[in-house]
């Protein structure tokens, strides 16, 4: 909407006021004196001439203000926001890739594959899973690419030795057997929204299961199928399973020429399984491969799913051009009774030419090839959460522990934020991306149950600012992926510094942050935090007070003192962190609105058009035709004001004229 069109009309109707209430020497030129006309001007007849007269001239001036605000107002171009899920063609992916002993030789070389499979895809989602006797995922689906890139470069790293890396895959030995391919292919499939054992809300995720199931799914599954352990499900299973769910899987075998190809062979029987969910297999070395996976996934079905809910501007002249056709017509009806018989030539022609213009813009002109802006909320969003053992301080609400709280206030962020993309930073000694950028809001949901606090043995003192550096590579590849699209930071977190050193400056990059805001969460009592083993959850609530004495609480080992800790809010420091980023800082206590914290965060002054898929729509044209209306209405408004000026005023205070 063109808003700064009205102060501008504003001033053009001030100044047409002003030009019409001057004085003006010589609107007396032509006047002559005569004697004795107060005994014209006293007849009843006269005064009731003239009392209608000013009527009418009140009448008018009442249609040209009228006139001129309505004008305005449609040149300025309001708009209505409504609200769309459009339709999308998606698809999602899921990395499976086996890391056995049997396969260390060729997962480096899986790893490239995969890299340039997530290189080729464009628009799809993409995920990686790994296993062996268990399965952990390195990332949930995402169109977060570089993100995706990383990861499969620190796979790389892991698979050729390098040093430092060996921890990428621990947990995936944490079960009996090895290289259990049917209970790894499984955990791939269940890595999909909507899934049995994707969140532990189940209610919460009915409402979205309809549109996951609806989306393409497809499972790359990189192994020799050398199976090593008795597997809760076999290979058959599972592929039975990907079947069931309308999954596609595509094999990658690094070891198709090392068992020969007969039907009992693990080849074979790999191929068969992939073949009968309707994938393809290949050879690791073959050079379809990759070509040809991507060729097949693009050919699934695109089945038409909801996308990203988004607010759709629109314009809405409608209703102030209905009164400025009115007004207008009712202007030149009221002027024509005024000037009688003897109307002149250059006033009517302009007179008509403002219904005109008033007629046209009503009928909405416009030229092919536009598109309808969209207020999608076009965004991406990080969440920098603080999973420190001070987060499980018993001071949020009635005694619950900081982190609901934040669990609480993500989810609420992410129902304000229809169709942004959202990722998720933890920090505690070191910080970690739990959740690259994804629309995915059933992902996030599941991040955001099980955040939990860093195991309590392994606890050394944590820094406020320790997720500066991954928050930073974070905001600069999102900003290298799409320059135009705004990023969100929310910091979640109590303030506490553990660490013996001064925790760093958060000040970013100009440009990375468009908003968010620093929520903070605890209160100046603050509360005891209960021990995280990693073994077991926290003790029932009733069992608190039976054990408050020690064992289930973290205990003050500071010299002097003794008994529970306790741990208080900072909110100085909270508050100095969103001065560097150049954020608000929100107190969140339980109960608090979520729209003081969102109308704080700023992220209106972040909407922008969705450029990347506008919808179609024509230019539209009418505004021009009602400004052009506006200015040619000025000048009748001048002259109403200066013959209501010029009108005598009640008999014996006119004077002799």
């Amino acid at each position: 909407m063109f808003w700064w069109l009205l102060p501008v009309a504003a001033a053009a109707a001030g100044v047409a006021a002003w030009v019409a209430l001057r004085s003006n020497r010589l609107s007396n030129v032509r006047r002559r004196p005569v004697a004795h006309a107060d005994r014209l001007t006293a007849l009843p007849e006269y005064q009731a001439a003239l009392r209608l007269h000013r009527r009418r001239l009140l009448l008018a001036g009442a249609a040209c203000v009228l006139l001129l605000a309505s004008t305005a107002v449609a040149a300025a171009r309001p708009v209505d926001v409504s609200t769309i899920r459009p339709e999308q063609h998606n698809r999602d992916i899921m990395l499976c890739l086996d890391t056995s002993g049997s396969m260390s030789s060729a997962d480096a070389a899986v790893a490239d594959v995969f890299a340039g499979l997530a290189r080729t895809f464009d628009g799809e989602r993409i995920g990686l899973t790994i296993f062996d006797s268990t399965a952990i995922q390195v990332f949930p689906l995402t169109d977060d690419y570089a993100y995706a890139q990383e990861q499969l470069q620190l796979a790389k790293d892991a698979f050729d030795g390098k040093p430092g890396s060996s921890g990428f895959l621990d947990g995936t030995w944490s079960g009996r057997g090895s290289s259990l391919i049917g209970d790894g292919l499984a955990s791939c499939l269940n890595s999909f929204p909507g899934e049995a054992g994707q969140t532990p809300r189940e209610a919460g995720g009915e409402a979205r299961q309809g549109d996951a199931a609806q989306r393409s799914r497809s499972v790359v599954l990189a192994t020799d199928n050398f199976l090593s352990g008795e597997p809760i499900m076999s290979l058959e299973q599972a592929a039975q399973l990907a079947r069931d769910r309308s999954v596609h899987v595509h094999a990658l075998n690094p070891g198709d020429l090392d068992y020969g190809s007969g039907p009992d062979q693990p080849g074979a029987q790999l191929r068969a399984a992939a073949e009968s969910t309707g994938g393809l297999y290949y050879a690791l070395d073959n050079a379809d491969a990759v070509a040809g996976i991507v060729a097949a996934v693009e050919q699934t079905e695109t089945a038409a799913v909801q996308g990203a809910v988004r607010a759709v501007f629109s314009d809405v002249p409608g209703l102030p051009l209905a009164v400025a056709l009115l007004s207008a017509l009712a202007l030149c009806a009221v002027l024509w009774r005024l000037q009688g018989s003897r109307p002149r030539g250059r006033a009517w022609l302009r007179r008509g030419a403002v219904v005109l213009l008033v007629l046209v813009a009503a009928l909405r002109p416009g030229l092919p090839g536009g598109s309808a802006r969209a207020a999608t909320s076009d965004l991406n969003v990080f969440f920098v959460v603080d999973t420190t053992t001070s987060m499980v301080a018993e001071d949020y609400g009635n005694g619950n522990p900081r982190l609901e709280g934040v669990r609480k206030d993500i989810m609420a962020i992410a129902e304000q934020l229809p169709g942004a993309r959202f990722s998720v930073i933890t920090f505690d000694t070191t910080a970690h991306v739990r959740m690259p950028l994804s629309t995915d809001t059933l992902a996030l949901e599941t991040i955001t149950d099980v955040l939990e606090p860093q195991v309590t043995a392994y606890a050394k003192g944590s820094s406020i600012t320790a997720a500066r550096q991954v928050l930073s590579e974070r905001l600069s590849a999102a900003r290298d992926s799409n320059p135009g699209r705004p990023c969100l930071v929310y910091y979640l977190g109590d303030g506490e510094q553990t660490s013996a050193r001064d925790p760093q400056t958060m000040t970013l990059d100009g440009g990375l942050v468009a908003g968010g805001a620093v929520l903070g969460y605890g209160t100046a009592g603050g509360g005891q935090m209960r021990e995280n083993t990693g073994l077991q959850g926290a003790a029932p609530k009733e069992d608190a007070a039976q054990e408050s004495d020690g064992g289930t609480y973290v205990q003050d080992n500071r010299a002097g003192s003794s008994g529970n800790a306790v741990s208080v809010i900072d909110e100085e420091r909270l508050r100095n962190l969103a001065a560097q980023l150049g954020l608000p800082y929100v107190h969140r206590a339980a109960g608090a609105p979520v729209a003081e914290m969102m109308q704080q965060a700023r992220p209106g002054n972040v909407e922008r058009a969705d450029g990347e898929d506008p919808l179609a729509a024509g230019a539209e044209l009418y505004w021009i035709f009602a400004a052009g209306a506006f200015l040619l209405a000025l000048p009748e408004a001048v002259a109403i004001i200066r013959q209501l000026r010029g009108l005598p005023g009640r008999p014996g205070k006119e004077g002799v004229r």
